[in-house]
């Protein structure tokens, strides 16, 4: 009897869409986190110029808020476990173009190439982004969105706290090409876990209207800095570390104690916010996390940014738990409207640092431009705090 018992619980685990979706994001995380700290990096190493790689940021960001308007209006004919797997399998092309960057460069040219890879790239985002935040919906409700988003997100990055690391090791010692490599092999076994997972039939809707929201301009902020913030840590950081010359397996040294510090706090932080809400939460996270990109952008030397990227992740990750687990509670009845407008203010956050960021090049020396970039999103962020005490639509 207790043996049947353990198989049926078992089964429940198995068949569970909310686990179903913890294993492929932990396979995700891990295969991503053990390159894509370096993308940028590879891509100046193989002689792409800095303006060059932010106007292919621009271009990503850009062309993302139409994929992801495209594919929510396509997803009930897609379905949701098929978007992810396809999510995956250009996930999978990507890193196989990059493995072929130099080849596929003398044949069609830098910029071609920078297109290709930028088409596939946002592909993969868009598909992977929209089905997550549907699987995520419905395998929650708004009573314990906090604690199942604190696990979800704490679980992959525990797990692959040493992907960044590893990543630095391989590529230090074997070149980018075994990094990339590694990372295919680990994104197909990923995608072969999603073949076992349930599947979900949606009805999404979008209504324009509740896309722009004007109504509620305060939520709309909220996600303008949230992508803003988002190019600080990947894209502004990682070109600040490369030219400050840090050394790659450094770099991935730096974000150890920082997954640590990420993966434990995301799990209590949601467990607090369905408790007792998410705004004081929130706004700790945000005035913590800009004096970490403060201290990111004056950091001279490894153990400075290993510290500073430690608060990051410390207090970053407070940030988002408030800022995602309010999102998830309130959207429950509008999804496809409630996606698509969050997609569209963060892209458009992320598209005005880098702009930004590309007029300060234009003034300064390339790093005082990624200083002033990160001290803006530290400024914005620090505001952030203010947003989340005056927002009534996604915090408690």
């Amino acid at each position: 009897m207790n043996g049947h018992n353990l198989n049926k619980s078992l089964g429940r685990i198995i068949h569970n869409r909310y686990y179903d979706l913890i294993i492929a994001d932990t396979l995700r995380y891990i295969s991503l986190a053990l390159i894509s700290l370096f993308v940028p990096i590879y891509l100046l190493e193989i002689g792409y110029t800095i303006p060059e790689i932010a106007i292919f940021e621009i271009g990503l960001f850009t062309s993302a808020i139409f994929f992801h308007f495209i594919i929510l209006k396509k997803i009930n004919k897609i379905r949701v476990k098929r978007a992810l797997v396809f999510s995956y399998f250009a996930e999978i092309l990507f890193y196989i173009l990059l493995y072929n960057s130099i080849a596929l460069i003398q044949f069609c040219g830098a910029y071609k190439f920078l297109l290709i890879l930028g088409l596939v790239n946002v592909t993969a985002s868009a598909l992977y982004w929209t089905a997550h935040h549907i699987y995520f919906f419905n395998s929650s409700d708004s009573k314990n969105s906090g604690r199942r988003l604190g696990l979800l997100n704490s679980i992959p990055v525990a797990l692959g706290v040493v992907s960044p690391f590893l990543g630095g090791v391989l590529i230090t010692k074997f070149g980018f090409h075994v990094a990339f490599f590694v990372s295919v092999l680990l994104l197909i076994t990923a995608s072969l876990a999603l073949f076992f997972s349930r599947g979900i039939d949606t009805h999404l809707q979008i209504n324009i209207e509740k896309v722009f929201d004007f109504d509620f301009d305060v939520k709309n902020w909220i996600y303008f800095i949230e992508g803003l913030n988002y190019v600080a840590v990947a894209f502004i950081w990682p070109v600040f570390m490369f030219v400050m010359a840090i050394k790659i397996i450094s770099m991935g040294f730096i974000y150890l104690f920082a997954n640590t510090a990420y993966s434990i706090v995301t799990y209590i932080g949601g467990k607090i916010s369905d408790r007792h809400g998410s705004r004081v939460i929130g706004r700790i996270g945000a005035i913590g996390h800009s004096f970490s990109l403060v201290a990111r952008a004056l950091s001279t030397n490894v153990l400075c940014m290993t510290l500073s990227v430690t608060v990051g992740g410390t207090f970053g990750s407070l940030m988002h738990i408030a800022l995602d687990s309010g999102f998830y509670k309130h959207s429950h009845e509008r999804q496809g409207s409630a996606i698509m407008n969050r997609e569209l203010y963060m892209h458009l956050g992320r598209i005005t640092l880098v702009l930004i960021f590309l007029f300060t090049l234009l003034i300064w020396e390339v790093r005082i431009a990624l200083m002033f970039s990160m001290f803006l999103a530290a400024f914005l962020t620090f505001i952030l705090n203010f947003i989340i005490k005056r927002d009534k639509n996604i915090i408690d």
